[in-house]
């Protein structure tokens, strides 16, 4: 599990959050295993002197995982909630191609901020599935708005059993685009660590680091 198109990660800069995708921003077809749960926690060092907390836990039954993204930042100080329901139609993990169809919404303060709806697609191309491409598309209905598209492209690359890199970008739809590179660690026991680097066209706060953690139960 390593989902979702934005995240919690990105409180300051898109002022909501998408549950599952952890520290990425761009999600793939792939679900918690089925009775099992995981955490995804990280902290984040934004330009300009902001810092967030974020955690994601998760848990599936058969095909359909549960989450709620918690999230809070400082200066202003805000919290936001964002429960999430993913749907995996084709497991990747056994095709080449898998998709799966996330519904969520986003409460910040106690207000309803968005609700949001996308189509995961991620494509393994060779058989050592060294390599992933993940693309997310969907629409959000932000508050004060109307329903927007938005997309992302992630590419995974598998250096390692233990290492692999991630490239991002998942384009606003405000005009703006975020991307993120970034190296996962993964122990024998399936957790891992996350070191990603990131920037933003679309906000003021335009660059930032993160450090997450990732548990399965």
């Amino acid at each position: 599990m390593r989902r979702t198109i934005l995240s919690v990660v990105l409180i300051v800069l898109s002022g909501r959050i998408w549950a599952g995708s952890g520290a990425y921003v761009v999600d793939d077809a792939s679900i918690t295993p089925a009775g099992k749960c995981q955490v995804q926690s990280w902290f984040q060092v934004i330009s300009g002197g902001q810092e967030t907390l974020n955690a994601l836990p998760a848990c599936s039954t058969g095909p359909v995982e549960w989450s709620l993204g918690l999230g809070a930042q400082n200066a202003p100080y805000e919290h936001q909630e964002s429960p999430a329901v993913k749907w995996m139609i084709i497991d990747p993990d056994h095709h080449t191609i898998g998709v799966a169809v996330n519904v969520g919404a986003t409460w910040g303060n106690g207000h309803v901020l968005n609700r949001n709806g996308y189509v995961a697609l991620t494509w393994t191309p060779d058989q050592a599935r060294r390599w992933a491409v993940s693309t997310d598309i969907g629409s959000v209905y932000a508050k004060g708005s109307s329903w927007n598209t938005l997309a992302g492209l992630s590419v995974r690359h598998k250096l390692t059993d233990q290492l692999s890199i991630t490239l991002e970008r998942m384009q606003h739809w405000n005009g703006g685009a975020n991307t993120q590179a970034g190296v996962r660690w993964t122990f024998h026991n399936g957790d891992s660590v996350d070191l990603i680097a990131g920037k933003s066209e679309a906000s003021s706060h335009d660059h930032w680091l993160t450090a997450g953690l990732n548990v399965a139960l």
